[in-house]
């Protein structure tokens, strides 16, 4: 569940969890494939600061690092604003417009898309972050006919 503790960072351990984020993609994690010493030309700094910078970051439960990525965890996550979970919309269309609608959403690469069988004809799985900005593009797609949307509180397995 989120922790409603306030975490504090300093300046430069924001700027390189914002580095992160920005340059991430999400899947399950946000990771970086970067080395160590790529992050600290990005910052002009040399490698040893860069690491004593990291350091603190890793303790906190901020970042993991290993040979070549770095990953972003949920805390860290948080300190950003960011929700760091993820949403899932179940999205209904008409059914002649199935293969046009299933093109144009996985166009938009807003998350991972699912086909399936039922009441619903797509389950979206997409950085809750972003959950308004994907609705408001699915909304817009002639032939879909509705949408219902959850969020996810706690990852327990």
């Amino acid at each position: 569940m989120l922790n409603n503790k306030i975490n504090y960072t300093t300046k430069s351990e924001h700027q390189i969890l914002s580095f992160l984020r920005e340059n991430s993609h999400s899947e399950y994690i946000y990771r970086v494939d970067i080395k160590q010493s790529e992050l600290a030309n990005h910052f002009d700094i040399s490698r040893q600061a860069l690491s004593v910078k990291l350091r603190p970051l890793m303790e906190k439960g901020y970042i993991r690092t290993g040979r070549g990525f770095i990953e972003l965890t949920i805390k860290g996550l948080n300190v950003l604003g960011h929700y760091g979970k993820s949403a899932f919309i179940l999205v209904q269309v008409e059914p002649s417009l199935r293969e046009e609608i299933y093109r144009i959403v996985v166009d938009y690469k807003i998350g991972k898309v699912n086909r399936v069988a039922g009441d619903i004809d797509l389950i979206l799985e997409v950085d809750g972050d972003l959950t308004a900005s994907v609705l408001d593009k699915i909304s817009r797609i002639a032939g879909v006919t509705s949408t219902k949307t959850y969020f996810t509180l706690e990852i327990i397995s």
